[in-house]
């Protein structure tokens, strides 16, 4: 069985050009995605009046779950610390803005300027310290 990818390297040096593909081009990695993302969005208990949300993706990856939030008739804003991930993004066409950044440093920006966030497949990279000097905690 093959280790966690979160155990193997940074995600920033994990997912290079090779890996960003391959994770994208996966129907089951696309499928479970779609799902997760459906099921975080209803967990956000978004008001049902038809007003389009600006929603944060953090570890917004190649797009995969900002496309679910489009489908919802949603805006939103993808974090992802991999240049690679997010090439492969732009190369999609995905709708949302894209921020090259670290989910650990935060964003800076102003409270309400976001009305919900979602996080699907990388909250468990917080969980490890790639340096002596990092404190996951």
């Amino acid at each position: 069985m093959a280790a966690r990818p979160e155990l193997l390297a940074p995600p920033e040096i994990f997912y290079d050009e090779t890996e960003a593909r391959k994770y994208t081009s996966s129907s089951r990695i696309i499928d479970i995605q779609a799902k997760i993302s459906e099921r975080a969005l209803e967990l956000l208990a978004l008001p049902d009046d038809g007003i389009p949300r600006l929603l944060l993706d953090i570890g917004c990856g190649s797009g995969l779950s900002g496309e679910t939030l489009s489908e919802n008739g949603h805006h939103w804003i993808g974090l992802d610390i991999s240049q690679a991930m997010l090439n492969v993004a732009l190369e999609r066409e995905t709708e949302g803005d894209l921020l090259l950044g670290d989910m650990g440093q935060g964003l800076g920006l102003r409270p309400g300027v976001i009305d919900g966030a979602i996080s699907i497949s990388a909250v468990q990279w917080l969980c490890n310290a790639d340096k002596s000097s990092h404190e996951p905690r």
